[in-house]
């Protein structure tokens, strides 16, 4: 009955598969204990909105970045190999990484230097890390590989648009890689999301197992070790400034994880879990000096829905059918409330909640905007940057907010 009342709206039938596909990134406890089906009907309402337009300069294939405050310039990573792309039937495509001058509004490849001519250049995500000691600043990206993925570790230098290769982690526990938090320029936690990067098995894993994704914590000496285990569907991971506790969102039970971490052996405790009212996904600072952990979520399975498969059953809808996707950008806080004593440790401020048109002076379509994934302020010039899961937007710059 239910698949008759989506054909008789429009829908064929190979987009009613796609959509019941997109289902199984979600627990049934998710669409019943939370409304997660129906979320869309009742929007959050928050003063604060997002104006972005494109970087024309910057490919569309443009899915992570990173800012160097310092120099003001950034690095772009260029990929298009996820899910969605294989269940649309588009081949894989990776770009060089990018550089952008925040100042003068120019982009242009980034000169890679000493990089093994053996290793493809297939760099999905990308973060920085500044030591200590010394002026120099390093950069790592996620380098993917069918064989399995590894963590490449650079110098940068912005004044030469340059980064020179330092040295490749390698490990089986790591071949599945899919985001990374930096404890020192030798140290790191990553995930291993999926036990294949096999597209088939990444969707069988997801329907039957819910992505029981692991992480794992890599030393100065290449050796790794699992600290943490069958967490459903980790979209992404962070550090505390102090370095004291790890933060990982579970995409398929709806939550934060916190972990505390121990300093001596880099293990990890479940310390406390923030149950969340929508889906989240990558966790990310959005400044060196901000000590809050930003995500954004969407808040049912339809924003989900669209956000995987939206260009695609748009293709196949034959009649004037549209979902709405209200996207929630929220901070983990310190909670400094009356029940912080009984264990509550943290807790979320939601800051926006788009839910279609933004402003109306906003130039990108609003199903570009309603997939934004990571979001970091450019204090100086009151402004910030942003990157949208959509493959058909550039990177984006916006309005600045807090």
């Amino acid at each position: 009955m239910a698949i008759g009342v989506l054909k008789g709206i429009g829908l064929t039938g190979t987009a009613i598969t796609i959509i019941i596909i997109s289902f199984l990134y979600l627990p049934v406890s998710f669409l019943i204990k939370k409304g997660g089906l129906l979320k869309d009907s009742f929007p959050l309402k928050t003063k604060f909105q997002l104006s972005c337009k494109p970087i024309q300069d910057l490919p569309a294939l443009c899915n992570d970045f990173t800012i160097h405050e310092e120099s003001s310039t950034s690095i772009y990573t260029c990929a298009q190999n996820s899910i969605v792309n294989f269940v649309n039937n588009v081949e894989d495509n990776y770009l060089p990484p990018y550089f952008y001058d925040i100042e003068k509004k120019k982009a242009s490849k980034l000169k890679i230097t000493n990089f093994p001519e053996d290793k493809k250049v297939h760099f999905k995500k990308v973060k920085l890390y500044k030591p200590k000691k010394g002026n120099n600043t390093l950069v790592y990206f996620i380098n993917e590989d069918e064989k399995g993925n590894t963590i490449e570790k650079f110098e940068y230098l912005p004044e030469n648009k340059e980064i020179i290769w330092k040295s490749t982690l390698k490990h089986n526990l790591i071949k599945y890689a899919s985001d990374f938090a930096l404890v020192n320029e030798n140290e790191l936690y990553i995930i291993n999301k999926y036990n294949t990067n096999n597209k088939w098995i990444q969707l069988f894993e997801n329907a039957l197992t819910k992505s029981s994704s692991k992480i794992i914590f890599c030393d100065e000496d290449s050796v790794c070790k699992v600290v943490a285990k069958s967490i459903k569907g980790a979209g992404g991971i962070e550090i505390s400034r102090d370095k004291k506790n790890v933060f990982v969102s579970s995409s398929y039970s709806g939550k934060i994880l916190v972990f505390e971490r121990k300093e001596l052996t880099n293990s990890l405790r479940l310390s406390y879990t923030e149950d969340l009212e929508f889906i989240p996904g990558r966790l990310f600072y959005v400044s060196q000096e901000n000590e809050n952990v930003y995500v954004f979520g969407y808040r049912s399975i339809l924003g989900l829905s669209k956000r995987l498969f939206g260009t695609f059953v748009e293709k196949l809808v034959k009649s004037d059918f549209s979902i709405q996707s209200p996207l929630v950008l929220g901070k983990i806080v310190k909670n400094e409330d009356k029940d912080k004593f009984y264990g509550k440790l943290f807790k979320l401020k939601t800051i926006m909640e788009l839910e279609g048109e933004l402003t109306y002076t906003n130039n990108v379509k609003d199903r570009d905007i309603s997939s934004l994934a990571i979001v970091k302020n450019d204090k100086p010039r009151r402004q910030s940057f942003a990157v949208s899961w959509n493959e058909k937007t550039k990177p984006l710059l916006c309005n600045g907010f807090n």
